[in-house]
C-alpha cells in the first residue's frame, strides 16, 4: 500500500511516522526511539544478567523485544493428567506480554526523550513506556469497556492493518483474559511520572512458597483463615492462631516479607490477603512443622 495512502507522507515528505515504520535507522532523527531490555539478577535492579538496546523500525523493535523475552524466561514441560502429551509452557503468557510491549512502543510518547523499558526479574516482568495514559483516561478505565484514543494515529493505522492491534481498545482487555486463561495471576496497571507501567508477577505456587519458608502451624491456622475467608485481620490472627499481640504481628510481617499475604489498608482499617501472585490457593497440612 503506497505511503501517501496511509497518510505518510506530507508535502512531499515522510512524516515522522513513516520514518518510525519503515525508516532504517529512526535513531538518527530521533535518538529515544528505542526499546532498552535488560533481565536483572534477583528482584532489584543491582546487578544485570543480560541487557539489549534494540534500535531500527518499531515493527522489527516488537519482534526483537519478544525475542529478548523468550531468551530470559524459563519454559517448563509438564505432563497432563490422564494423559501422555508432554505440554510446555512459558512462565509468562507470551501473547498477553507481547500485547503489552506493542501497546508500549505503539502508544508511547515519541516527543519523551525516554524509551521503552522491558525488565524481567526473578518475580515478575515489566514494561513501561514514557508518556502516561492519555488525557480523561484512568487505569480503571483501562478494564472497562473503553473508547481507543491512540496517541500516534498514524503509527496506530499501521499496526492495525498488520493485525499487531485492534482499533477498539481491547487491547487491555484481551490481556487480561489472556493470562485469566493461563491461569496466572492478571496484570497490574500503574500510570505514573508521566509513564504507563504494566507488571507481570510470575506465578508461584501457594504451596511451594509455604514449604520454603517453614510455617508453624499456628501462622499455617491464619493462612487457612484468609483461604477460608479472603482476608484477615490483626485481632482475628490473635483469636485464630491463639497469640498475644507482639507475636501476631511478628507472624503477619514474616507473612508478608514472604510475599504469602500483601497488606490492605493503614491504621484500625488495616488487613491480609493472599498474594495475587499466587497460583493453587488449597495446601495441604504437610506443608507446616511444630
Amino acid at each position: 500500500m503506497p505511503l501517501r495512502q496511509l497518510n505518510l507522507m506530507k508535502n512531499d515528505r515522510f512524516t515522522i511516522a513513516a520514518l518510525l515504520l519503515f525508516g532504517k535507522n529512526p535513531q538518527r532523527f530521533l535518538l529515544q526511539a528505542k526499546v532498552r531490555c535488560a533481565r536483572f539478577k534477583g528482584d532489584n535492579e543491582v546487578e544485570f544478567v543480560d541487557l539489549k538496546v534494540i534500535e531500527g523500525d518499531i515493527i522489527q523493535q516488537v519482534e526483537d523485544a519478544m525475542a529478548f523475552v523468550r531468551r530470559n524466561i524459563s519454559m517448563a514441560a509438564k505432563i497432563q493428567e490422564g494423559a501422555l502429551e508432554r505440554r510446555e509452557r512459558w512462565e509468562y503468557p507470551l501473547d498477553a506480554v507481547r500485547e503489552g510491549v506493542t501497546n508500549a512502543v505503539c502508544h508511547r510518547d515519541y516527543a519523551d526523550s525516554g524509551s521503552v523499558l522491558v525488565k524481567i526479574f526473578d518475580d515478575r516482568l515489566e514494561v513501561l513506556n514514557p508518556g502516561g495514559l492519555p488525557t480523561g483516561l484512568t487505569v480503571q478505565d483501562l478494564k472497562d469497556p473503553h473508547e481507543s484514543r491512540p496517541r500516534n494515529k498514524l503509527v496506530a493505522e499501521a499496526f492495525f492493518l498488520i493485525k499487531y492491534i485492534e482499533q477498539f481498545g481491547t487491547g487491555i482487555g484481551r490481556m487480561l483474559e489472556e493470562c485469566r486463561r493461563f491461569g496466572v495471576p492478571e496484570p497490574q496497571f500503574q500510570g505514573r511520572h508521566e509513564t504507563f507501567h504494566i507488571i507481570f508477577q510470575k506465578p508461584v505456587s501457594l504451596e511451594a512458597r509455604l514449604v520454603k519458608l517453614k510455617l508453624t502451624e499456628r501462622q499455617m491456622k491464619g493462612v487457612r483463615h484468609v483461604q477460608e475467608h479472603g482476608r484477615i485481620t490483626r485481632k482475628e490472627y490473635e483469636k485464630v492462631a491463639g497469640v498475644p499481640t507482639a507475636t501476631a504481628k511478628r507472624h503477619l510481617s514474616v507473612l508478608a516479607n514472604g510475599k504469602v499475604l500483601v497488606q490492605r489498608g493503614k491504621g484500625r482499617s488495616t488487613s491480609y490477603a493472599l498474594s495475587a501472585q499466587l497460583v493453587g490457593r488449597t495446601v495441604s497440612r504437610k506443608t507446616t512443622r511444630k
